[in-house]
Order: structure tokens, then sequence, then C-alpha cells
């Protein structure tokens, strides 16, 4: 059903036959409905779907930690989106109905500020540690600034958790969970909380253990 409310000065709303009734940009405009799509069913449309799905699940999975590191105008785009796009070809690879994920790969640190070289990781008995050099750190990003820290397990693709407005005098933040095993490759991600001068908003440091 159409709405159509003054044709000339109105509101136009909904279709009709072939057609489509819209207002945009304060105008009423008129187009016709799109034709069907035929989605191709070849094995290589197949895998490429199938890469696509499992990698936006894993960017899904990092997602809270992107929007706390992130925000759409550091990439002019949304952030997964972004992430998905860069990641694409490196963290995902395998076959129709076989496909797999490098969780390492999904995202790469930028590290110019060297502030990942001042983050010490350690595995205690059910956690992980990060130590913060505070003299180093502050020197990099200013006494009065924080970073936030995202533990990642790069084996399973789990975000364990996340520490925003951390005082580089606090000396080392500590993450339990189940989601931590003893052979697991954990990742720590950190950024300054505030963007430091000179450095581009979207710096992003990294420490494995």
């Amino acid at each position: 059903m159409a709405i159509v409310q003054n044709p000339i000065t109105g509101r136009s709303s909904g279709t009709y036959a072939g057609a489509v009734f819209a207002t945009q940009f304060g105008k009423n405009v008129l187009r016709s409905k799109p034709v069907s799509v035929s989605v191709s069913q070849s094995n290589a449309s197949k895998l490429a779907r199938q890469k696509f799905k499992a990698l936006a699940q894993a960017v899904k999975e990092l997602s809270p930690a992107l929007n706390t590191f992130f925000t759409s105008k550091d990439f002019n785009m949304p952030v997964t989106s972004y992430i998905i796009g860069q990641a694409y070809d490196r963290a995902v690879s395998g076959v129709l109905d076989n496909v797999t994920i490098d969780y390492e790969q999904i995202l790469l640190p930028t590290d110019s500020l060297r502030l990942g070289e001042n983050l010490y990781c350690s595995r205690l008995e059910g956690e992980v540690q990060c130590t913060i050099n505070q003299p180093a750190v502050e020197n990099l990003i200013g006494s009065d600034n924080t970073i936030d820290i995202a533990c990642y397990n790069a084996t399973t693709g789990k975000l364990v958790g996340i520490r925003t407005g951390l005082a580089a005098a606090a000396g080392s933040c500590d993450f339990e969970s189940t989601l931590i095993g003893a052979t697991d490759v954990m990742k720590f991600y950190a950024k300054p909380s505030k963007i430091v001068k000179f450095k581009a908003s979207s710096e992003l440091a990294e420490g494995v253990f």
C-alpha cells in the first residue's frame, strides 16, 4: 500500500505495483522495485561466503575491545567493517566446509609508540598478568594519561577481559578466567586512553606470551 500526502510538497511512502514511493532530502521520489538477485551457488562463491561469515563471527567476539580502542572516525567506516576488510586475506584460510581462522592475525599492532616493549606478560596459576613499566610508560604517554588493555586468547578466539583507564602507577593488571588454557597463546592489546600528541589515535601495542 502506498501513502501519498500532497504529492507536490507532502510525504510519500510505500509501494504500488512495481514502484516504490519515498521521501529523500525533503523531496518525493519514485523508484522502480529492484529486480530479484540470483545468488551464485558456485563452490568459489560458497567458500567466499563461508570465509566472510567465519571472520565476521571472530571479529564480533573481539568487538568489545575494538570499540574500546577505536571509533569509526579512526577509519571513516564502522570499526568492525574495517577490521574484517584488513584481516580477510591474512587471517582466513581453508577449503569449502572447512574454513579456519588464524586468530593471531585478526588484529595487528601499529606500535610506533613502543608501548608494547614496556608491558610484560606472565602466566600464573589460573590467571594471566600484564606488568607495566611505570616510568617508561608514563614517559611515553604522559603521567596524567592512562591505558586500556584487553586480554585475548589467540588459540580459541575468545576475549578474556578488558581493563580501561588503568594508570601506569597501578603496576599491573590480572585476568582470571576459565577461558585461559595452560598452553593457549595469550595476547595483550593496549592503547593509551587519550590520544598522545603527534601519534595517530589508532596506535595499538601488543604483548604476546
